[in-house]
């Protein structure tokens, strides 16, 4: 299991991680995930966590369950993101960008972050003077 982030419920860290895996192509379309029993024993999860995260998947589009299948990646072409979610998403961008423009972070550094975070290759730390911002 990943680290366990203190501040955040499990079943939200168990979501992040599916759907970052999703995004970068660890996890395809189609693909079937192990029944919540088996993640929650892969994960060291209880169960209730486990399916707490797979209903918020599901309600997100990004998995489904197909009665006597199991629990499946969603295609995503056919979703679209609604205007409730974009507007959630430039929320949560702002404030990432107030935060950055308060630590003295430049607009062409947020850009490799973006760019970095898309390709999935993972971004080095930002260093000055010796300290890790």
């Amino acid at each position: 299991m990943a680290q366990i982030q203190r501040n955040q419920p499990l079943y939200e860290q168990l979501m992040w991680r599916i759907k970052a895996q999703v995004a970068s192509g660890v996890l395809i379309i189609g693909e079937k995930l192990p029944s919540v029993r088996e993640m929650a024993l892969i994960e060291g999860l209880n169960p209730n966590t486990v399916a707490k995260a797979y209903r918020a998947l599901e309600n997100q589009n990004v998995i489904e369950t197909v009665t006597g299948r199991g629990t499946f990646i969603r295609a995503n072409d056919e979703f679209t993101a609604d205007e409730q979610l974009i507007a959630i998403l430039q929320e949560q961008l702002g404030e990432v960008v107030i935060e950055a423009k308060r630590a003295s972070i430049s607009v062409q550094e947020i850009h490799q972050w973006l760019d970095s975070c898309y390709s999935g290759k993972p971004h080095s730390p930002r260093r000055m003077h010796g300290i890790s911002h």
